[in-house]
């Protein structure tokens, strides 16, 4: 009976393959485009690879989720491949790196009727560098894919990437910016004594770079708390490093939060560390509170968020030093705080955001 319900239902069927809906920024996205999608207009088959640990929760009804209880994305093809044959989607989204690339490899197997759409959430010639076989992996990026019919991207940086670096066609790239959902904190109003309160809120990985923004934090002439909201494998290393530095009553690490900014006062400036960032989501978290940032200067979408003097600084070098000069810097400018929220929250608006994803599905649905 379902089955039939669907063959009459004239609503756009679009296919969202993810890996988890656990904390991260890609899974965020998706979340916010299942829930905030026209129930009307659009009907979503939301499959996750593994779903045993769910961070973010889907409540339209618009939305069936089906959890393929895998451990790994490799594992899943011919489960998707199986499901798309026997539901035959109006659009295919795959929403991370190795699905992406899977699905390229694989697009043969793919009526070629259903358009297959990736939503690309790294700059990908710096991704490939970390993979288990950075020259095979390489290759087949530059191989397959091209084989997709449009890749989405967050920022021009990583457009270019694409186009420069594994020659897909301008016409089968674009850009949606990331949803901004505005994170909760009922402390805007509080301002904390005369240390600076700074703050970082990150995955406690390599490629985040906490130990350099530490080291810089070692320069600072001022008095200063800062707060690492987040965990991960390099927590113990990052500790050991404060300790070395004699910083144990000025750093804390509180763990994952569900309110990273919800702290105890305002904080004063948010602190980047990342080595590369194809969005940096969570800059444009804080700035929609007021938060300016300062942040090291990496590949990715960051320039295209932070405006030197406006909403923040970029450090002008790679060593501890420029980023301290940098912090210093910030503390002492005089930021328009709600200039900076507004202006972030309305380029950034999540429902902008949806409605773009839904004008791109009425384009590759043959406007249904």
């Amino acid at each position: 009976m379902q089955q039939q319900d669907h063959k009459q239902d004239q609503r756009i069927h679009i296919c969202i393959i993810t890996p988890s809906l656990e904390c991260g920024g890609s899974e965020r996205n998706v979340s916010i485009l299942c829930n905030g999608i026209n129930p009307e207009k659009f009907r979503v088959s939301l499959i996750v690879i593994n779903n045993s640990r769910p961070f973010y929760t889907i409540d339209n009804p618009a939305v069936e989720l089906i959890d393929l209880k895998l451990a790994h994305v490799r594992q899943s093809l011919f489960r998707i491949r199986s499901f798309v044959r026997r539901t035959k989607p109006d659009i295919i989204l795959s929403a991370s790196n190795h699905l992406n690339l899977l699905l390229a490899i694989f697009r043969r197997l793919f009526p070629s009727g259903i358009p297959i759409i990736a939503r690309e959430s790294s700059v990908v010639s710096v991704n490939s560098k970390r993979a288990k076989w950075p020259m095979l992996y390489e290759w087949l990026l530059k191989r397959y894919y091209r084989s997709l019919n449009l890749i989405v991207c967050q920022s021009e940086y990583m457009q270019k990437d694409l186009q420069s670096h594994y020659h897909v066609p301008a016409s089968k790239t674009t850009i949606i910016y990331n949803a901004l959902r505005v994170p909760r904190a009922d402390n805007m109003n509080q301002t904390g004594n005369s240390e600076a309160n700074l703050l970082t809120v990150a995955r406690l990985s390599p490629e985040k770079g906490i130990d350099r923004i530490i080291h810089a934090l070692a320069l600072l002439k001022r008095p200063f708390i800062y707060t690492v909201v987040g965990d991960g494998g390099e927590r113990s290393k990052l500790e050991t490093l404060v300790k070395s530095l004699g910083l144990e009553d000025r750093v804390r690490f509180t763990g994952s939060k569900d309110h990273p900014f919800n702290l105890n006062a305002r904080p004063d400036v948010f602190l980047l560390g990342s080595y590369y960032e194809g969005f940096p989501n969570v800059v444009f978290e804080a700035m929609s509170l007021g938060i300016p940032a300062v942040a090291y200067d990496c590949p990715g979408g960051l320039r295209e968020v932070l405006v030197a003097g406006k909403n923040g600084f970029i450090a002008g070098g790679q060593e501890p030093a420029d980023m301290a000069a940098s912090i210093e810097k910030a503390l002492a400018h005089p930021f328009n705080r709600q200039r900076i929220a507004d202006e972030t929250r309305e380029r950034y608006d999540a429902k902008q955001a949806v409605l773009q994803w839904e004008k791109l599905f009425h384009e590759y649905s043959g406007n249904k």
